[in-house]
Protein backbone atom coordinates (compact mmCIF):
# COMPACT_ATOMS: atom_id res chain seq x y z
CA UNK A 1 0.00 0.00 0.00
CA UNK A 2 1.21 3.27 -0.75
CA UNK A 3 0.35 6.77 0.98
CA UNK A 4 0.80 8.48 4.34
CA UNK A 5 -1.36 8.90 7.24
CA UNK A 6 -1.13 9.27 11.10
CA UNK A 7 -2.35 6.75 13.49
CA UNK A 8 -4.45 7.71 15.90
CA UNK A 9 -6.14 10.73 14.00
CA UNK A 10 -8.14 12.07 17.16
CA UNK A 11 -7.23 11.47 20.90
CA UNK A 12 -9.63 12.68 23.96
CA UNK A 13 -9.15 12.70 27.60
CA UNK A 14 -11.20 14.03 30.40
CA UNK A 15 -10.52 16.73 33.06
CA UNK A 16 -6.89 18.32 33.92
CA UNK A 17 -4.65 21.19 32.53
CA UNK A 18 -2.17 19.16 30.59
CA UNK A 19 -2.33 16.74 28.03
CA UNK A 20 1.18 14.10 26.94
CA UNK A 21 0.38 12.37 23.93
CA UNK A 22 2.14 10.82 21.02
CA UNK A 23 0.73 10.01 17.21
CA UNK A 24 2.68 7.68 14.81
CA UNK A 25 3.47 9.69 11.38
CA UNK A 26 3.51 6.84 8.37
CA UNK A 27 5.41 7.51 4.99
CA UNK A 28 4.14 3.98 3.04
CA UNK A 29 5.27 5.61 -0.30
CA UNK A 30 8.99 4.51 -2.25
CA UNK A 31 10.17 7.90 -2.02
CA UNK A 32 11.47 9.86 1.17
CA UNK A 33 8.95 12.79 2.14
CA UNK A 34 9.45 16.47 4.04
CA UNK A 35 7.07 16.82 7.29
CA UNK A 36 6.13 19.63 8.80
CA UNK A 37 4.02 19.99 11.73
CA UNK A 38 1.99 23.00 12.84
CA UNK A 39 0.06 23.53 15.73
CA UNK A 40 -3.31 24.80 15.68
CA UNK A 41 -6.64 25.42 17.23
CA UNK A 42 -10.08 24.41 15.35
CA UNK A 43 -13.93 24.38 15.79
CA UNK A 44 -16.45 21.73 14.33
CA UNK A 45 -19.69 23.02 12.89
CA UNK A 46 -22.46 22.07 10.15
CA UNK A 47 -19.86 23.29 7.33
CA UNK A 48 -17.07 21.52 8.93
CA UNK A 49 -13.58 22.05 10.42
CA UNK A 50 -12.12 25.61 10.77
CA UNK A 51 -8.46 25.68 11.62
CA UNK A 52 -7.53 29.11 13.50
CA UNK A 53 -3.97 30.44 14.86
CA UNK A 54 -3.37 28.69 18.49
CA UNK A 55 -5.53 30.07 20.88
CA UNK A 56 -3.95 32.30 23.88
CA UNK A 57 -3.17 30.23 27.21
CA UNK A 58 -2.48 26.43 24.75
CA UNK A 59 1.02 25.99 25.05
CA UNK A 60 1.82 22.77 23.36
CA UNK A 61 5.74 21.53 23.15
CA UNK A 62 6.82 18.94 19.97
CA UNK A 63 10.10 16.82 20.20
CA UNK A 64 10.36 18.39 16.66
CA UNK A 65 8.36 20.65 14.02
CA UNK A 66 10.18 19.22 10.78
CA UNK A 67 11.93 16.40 9.48
CA UNK A 68 12.28 13.88 6.39
CA UNK A 69 11.13 10.65 6.69
CA UNK A 70 12.44 8.22 4.95
CA UNK A 71 10.72 5.65 2.50
CA UNK A 72 8.41 2.77 4.11
CA UNK A 73 9.04 4.51 7.60
CA UNK A 74 7.30 5.79 10.35
CA UNK A 75 8.08 8.25 13.03
CA UNK A 76 6.78 8.41 16.88
CA UNK A 77 5.59 12.14 17.61
CA UNK A 78 5.61 13.41 21.34
CA UNK A 79 4.25 16.50 22.79
CA UNK A 80 2.84 17.63 26.13
CA UNK A 81 0.02 20.64 26.38
CA UNK A 82 -0.91 22.68 29.04
CA UNK A 83 -3.67 25.01 29.03
CA UNK A 84 -5.78 26.72 31.80
CA UNK A 85 -8.66 24.00 32.20
CA UNK A 86 -11.00 22.04 30.31
CA UNK A 87 -12.70 21.98 27.58
CA UNK A 88 -10.23 22.65 24.95
CA UNK A 89 -9.61 21.41 21.29
CA UNK A 90 -6.22 21.57 19.10
CA UNK A 91 -4.78 19.77 16.17
CA UNK A 92 -1.07 19.16 15.58
CA UNK A 93 -1.47 19.37 11.80
CA UNK A 94 0.96 17.30 9.54
CA UNK A 95 1.50 18.38 6.21
CA UNK A 96 4.07 16.02 3.92
CA UNK A 97 5.72 16.79 0.82
CA UNK A 98 8.06 14.66 -1.56
CA UNK A 99 11.31 15.91 -0.72
CA UNK A 100 13.80 16.24 -3.05
CA UNK A 101 13.99 18.78 -6.39
CA UNK A 102 11.13 19.55 -8.02
CA UNK A 103 9.56 17.47 -11.05
CA UNK A 104 6.01 18.43 -12.36
CA UNK A 105 3.82 19.05 -9.65
CA UNK A 106 4.63 19.17 -6.15
CA UNK A 107 1.37 17.12 -3.99
CA UNK A 108 1.38 18.92 -0.02
CA UNK A 109 -0.47 15.81 1.94
CA UNK A 110 -2.47 17.44 5.04
CA UNK A 111 -3.07 14.86 7.95
CA UNK A 112 -4.77 16.63 11.63
CA UNK A 113 -3.92 14.68 14.53
CA UNK A 114 -7.05 16.03 16.73
CA UNK A 115 -7.02 16.66 20.53
CA UNK A 116 -10.45 16.70 22.36
CA UNK A 117 -9.86 17.34 26.45
CA UNK A 118 -13.34 17.39 27.81
CA UNK A 119 -14.36 18.65 31.43
CA UNK A 120 -14.20 16.04 33.84
CA UNK A 121 -17.94 17.04 34.67
CA UNK A 122 -20.19 15.53 31.81
CA UNK A 123 -22.55 16.62 29.54
CA UNK A 124 -26.03 16.07 31.19
CA UNK A 125 -29.78 15.25 29.60
CA UNK A 126 -30.04 19.15 31.26
CA UNK A 127 -27.47 20.53 29.22
CA UNK A 128 -28.54 19.98 25.77
CA UNK A 129 -32.26 21.02 24.04
CA UNK A 130 -32.97 19.30 20.79
CA UNK A 131 -35.98 20.29 18.81
CA UNK A 132 -36.86 19.14 15.05
CA UNK A 133 -38.70 21.01 12.45
CA UNK A 134 -38.77 21.31 8.51
CA UNK A 135 -36.61 18.16 8.10
CA UNK A 136 -33.72 19.90 10.29
CA UNK A 137 -32.98 18.38 13.48
CA UNK A 138 -31.48 21.12 15.64
CA UNK A 139 -28.65 20.01 18.99
CA UNK A 140 -28.42 22.51 21.29
CA UNK A 141 -25.53 22.70 24.19
CA UNK A 142 -26.61 25.35 26.78
CA UNK A 143 -24.01 25.20 28.84
CA UNK A 144 -20.03 25.78 28.88
CA UNK A 145 -19.31 21.72 28.60
CA UNK A 146 -17.43 20.48 25.96
CA UNK A 147 -20.10 17.28 24.61
CA UNK A 148 -19.83 14.72 21.51
CA UNK A 149 -23.34 13.20 19.60
CA UNK A 150 -22.45 9.83 19.43
CA UNK A 151 -25.09 9.46 16.99
CA UNK A 152 -28.66 10.84 15.46
CA UNK A 153 -31.05 7.57 14.80
CA UNK A 154 -33.74 8.49 12.20
CA UNK A 155 -36.12 6.05 11.65
CA UNK A 156 -33.51 3.08 11.14
CA UNK A 157 -30.67 5.16 9.80
CA UNK A 158 -28.30 5.93 11.81
CA UNK A 159 -25.93 8.90 11.14
CA UNK A 160 -22.11 10.08 12.34
CA UNK A 161 -21.38 11.82 15.85
CA UNK A 162 -19.93 15.18 15.91
CA UNK A 163 -18.36 17.33 18.69
CA UNK A 164 -20.88 19.79 20.60
CA UNK A 165 -18.47 22.78 21.78
CA UNK A 166 -19.79 25.19 24.56
CA UNK A 167 -23.02 26.87 23.40
CA UNK A 168 -23.12 25.74 20.10
CA UNK A 169 -25.75 24.59 17.86
CA UNK A 170 -25.62 22.35 15.21
CA UNK A 171 -28.23 21.42 12.47
CA UNK A 172 -28.50 18.28 11.14
CA UNK A 173 -30.83 17.49 7.84
CA UNK A 174 -32.93 14.39 8.91
CA UNK A 175 -36.00 12.39 7.22
CA UNK A 176 -39.26 12.34 8.55
CA UNK A 177 -39.39 9.31 10.95
CA UNK A 178 -38.86 8.82 14.79
CA UNK A 179 -35.20 10.64 15.90
CA UNK A 180 -32.85 9.86 18.95
CA UNK A 181 -29.92 11.49 19.29
CA UNK A 182 -27.43 9.36 21.27
CA UNK A 183 -24.58 11.23 23.63
CA UNK A 184 -21.20 10.13 24.36
CA UNK A 185 -21.86 10.80 28.19
CA UNK A 186 -24.50 8.02 28.44
CA UNK A 187 -27.87 9.47 28.04
CA UNK A 188 -29.79 9.42 24.75
CA UNK A 189 -32.61 11.57 24.02
CA UNK A 190 -36.09 11.00 21.34
CA UNK A 191 -38.21 12.96 19.43
CA UNK A 192 -41.56 12.08 18.25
Amino acid sequence: MLGQGIAPPIVESRGGNKVDGMFEIQNNADYPMATMLEVKSFTVDDEGLKFRPLDAGIQVKLGSNSFILRAHDSRMVFYKATFPAAPVSFSIVTSMTKAGALEGVRINYVFPHIVYVYQKDKLTRSDVKIDQENGVLRVQNLSQKLGRVEAVLVAKDELRGFPLYPGQTRLVPVNDGKLSVKFEDGFTVGIQ
